[in-house]
């Protein structure tokens, strides 16, 4: 998978989910969720989309994105690692093995929150021989994902070094010139207020790149990268969250100054926001059909490697 490039993801991925998920629905648009990268590359898709099939007629009617990047101009901690020499260096590892480690990436990320993601488990693990309490998203968040060459080349690249994603047509992708300017469709947008991979300061401005009649409600919930968004209801609530919908090109700290602070998480917000967008609650589909066979019996497969 080496020579896979972002524009296969876009087209052999997101493209194909959508076109997917409407023939088994049987619906002409679906509600799209991207998470980090993927929102990115959903950002890229919805863009895509728009000027494709045309507003009315792409098959999404409504998105959401979690903790996602769009303008690159400020990435957070993780700035210390891109420039040119850097990137070079991680294309020649990447051209060795046609991949980027997702161990490697993980590693990464640890050592911008070196404290709490690597000294604390030498300390009282290693020095001190106390247990690992389970953390269930921990141990999800262990599970690492490998990037092909040319798609995570490419991203680093026009994203991350030369922030193309913002400026209008200068990506064409998947035969498409980029323009986020082109999106119209609802978006709820969530962030985290501790997120050191996605600082939420910096995803608040997609706000300023979709276009001005594309409603946008959006959210910074307590706690960082993963538990910001892997945030259940609780009793006592464990977190809260801020929320309003932002202007175009209102500035993030007029937003938090209005913006409301409730208790709990922001996953009730987000239900009560897609139930007005999608219509009433009907009878779940079966899980499988002759045109859509069922790969295994639940939980599935990969679950259950070790």
């Amino acid at each position: 998978m080496s020579e896979v490039r972002f524009d296969d993801y876009l087209l052999e991925g997101i493209n194909e989910v959508v076109r997917v998920a409407c023939d088994f629905c049987e619906v002409p648009k679906v509600h799209l969720v991207g998470y980090c990268i993927g929102g990115t590359l959903v950002s890229v898709y919805m863009a895509w989309a728009n000027k494709r099939f045309g507003a009315d007629e792409a098959p999404v009617a409504h998105w959401s994105l979690f903790t996602t990047l769009t303008d690159f101009s400020h990435p957070g901690d993780i700035d210390v690692f891109i420039d040119d020499a850097c990137i070079e260096a991680l294309e020649e590892s990447m051209a060795k093995r046609g991949y980027l480690d997702g161990s490697e990436m993980a590693t990464s990320f640890r050592m911008l929150r070196s404290n709490s993601l690597i000294w604390h488990y030498w300390v009282n693990s290693y020095l001190l021989g106390e247990p690992l309490p389970p953390f269930d998203v921990l141990f999800w968040n262990m599970d690492t994902t490998r990037m092909p060459r040319a798609m995570h080349s490419y991203y680093l690249r026009e994203m991350y070094l030369h922030n193309n994603l913002i400026k209008r047509d200068r990506l064409t992708i998947a035969g498409e010139p980029i323009d986020l300017d082109r999106i119209v469709q609802p978006l709820y947008a969530v962030t985290a207020e501790d997120d050191h991979i996605a600082p939420w300061v910096q995803c608040y401005r997609i706000r300023k790149y979709i276009n001005v009649n594309a409603s946008v409600r959006f959210v910074r919930s307590s706690s960082g990268h993963i538990l910001g968004i892997v945030n259940a209801p609780a009793n006592p609530p464990k977190r809260s969250y801020r929320i309003a919908e932002p202007e175009r090109n209102e500035h993030w700290e007029h937003w938090l100054d209005r913006a409301e602070t409730k208790q709990g998480t922001w996953w009730e917000d987000w239900t009560h926001w897609l139930g007005e967008r999608c219509g009433d609650m009907v009878v779940a589909y079966p899980a499988a059909s002759r045109s859509f066979p069922a790969l295994a019996d639940a939980p599935g497969t990969y679950v259950l490697e070790k």
